[in-house]
């Protein structure tokens, strides 16, 4: 009696080692996620995350793939080659208001990082100061509003942009072939200073440019179809963002394991410099991707001021909260 019952136990313990097995095969949904931009420091929550356990356990089995710019990331969202992408706010916005399907689902970057970056002894205090050659992307975030600001600022006439690939902005700088470049300031001012340039910004904000940076955008097919990745993929990225503020050292490990060119030092005050970025004053005691309405419609205010926006919509075609976690 007594081996026909450990029999049975057993046969069940089997049987439940099997179910749950087939179970988490199951709910490791394969996620693909495209960057904004190359691996740089500030991406290095995704990889902690992914290395940390946080997307697995959260049902996902997440693919990072880099990116060339927060225009062609949005563009590969809204073709559905890609599940997800990380890309600039005020580009998104501007894509939705021509049509392409895509929506914010969770905020990342929530305060403006951009910024026309040059050599300190340039002494310019605003953009109507601006002259020379200014080397931006067609395909960043900004290709958009940067025309539009020189053209408000009466700065047009004075500056040659020029379209380089965002790998090579850098080093035109350093060598003097461009006067200032279009970028991400935290993310610039780090690696240049880095290479013994002294560096001064001039933010989009003092501009009137104050939209959120990056998002964590969807194609409108998977938020429709597939509300439960969406979810699942939000709620990690709120925990690899926890888990990388609390461990920034390691969740460098975690990109330099990926990317072992990078320099360390560089890699590690970008991503700090980026926190400072995460918490604007309207998003305080909100988790980290819940994104303000009134933020959104002062954007599309915005970007549809400067000829970004090309007509105004619903916020809600914009963005969504309905898949950020309980604060």
């Amino acid at each position: 009696m007594l081996v026909r019952l450990l029999a049975r136990a057993s046969g069940l313990i089997a049987t439940a080692v099997v179910l749950l097995s087939v179970h988490s095969a199951v709910a490791a949904d394969k996620v693909t996620l495209r960057l904004d931009f190359v691996n740089t420091g500030f991406h290095a929550i995704w990889y902690y995350g992914i290395d940390q356990g946080i997307f697995k356990e959260n049902g996902i089995d997440l693919d990072v793939l880099q990116g060339q710019g927060s225009a062609s990331t949005a563009q590969t969202v809204g073709n559905g080659s890609v599940m997800f992408g990380t890309a600039d706010t005020a580009t998104v916005m501007g894509f939705v208001s021509q049509g392409m399907p895509i929506k914010i689902v969770g905020g990342y970057m929530r305060e403006s990082p951009l910024a026309i970056i040059f050599p300190a002894d340039k002494g310019w205090k605003s953009f109507s100061d601006l002259s020379g050659k200014i080397g931006f992307s067609a395909g960043g975030a900004s290709a958009d509003i940067l025309p539009a600001l020189l053209k408000a600022a009466g700065a047009e006439n004075k500056v040659e942009l020029i379209n380089m690939d965002p790998a090579t902005k850098l080093t035109a700088l350093l060598t003097g072939r461009v006067d200032g470049v279009d970028s991400f300031g935290f993310l610039v001012v780090a690696i240049l200073e880095a290479k013994g340039m002294k560096v001064s910004t001039l933010p989009y904000a003092k501009a009137g440019i104050n939209v959120p940076g990056l998002s964590l955008i969807a194609n409108d097919a998977v938020v429709e179809k597939q509300p439960d990745i969406v979810r699942r993929m939000v709620k990690a990225l709120d925990e690899s963002i926890a888990s990388s503020r609390k461990n920034p050292e390691a969740a460098i490990d975690a990109i330099m394991k990926r990317t072992s060119t990078m320099e360390r030092p560089v890699a590690l005050r970008t991503l700090l410099l980026s926190f400072d970025l995460l918490d604007p004053d309207w998003a305080k005691g909100k988790p980290a991707s819940w994104m303000s309405p009134e933020i959104i419609a002062k954007s599309q205010d915005i970007l549809f001021e400067h000829g970004i926006v090309k007509q105004k919509l619903p916020i809600d075609r914009y963005f969504t909260n309905k898949y950020v976690p309980a604060g």
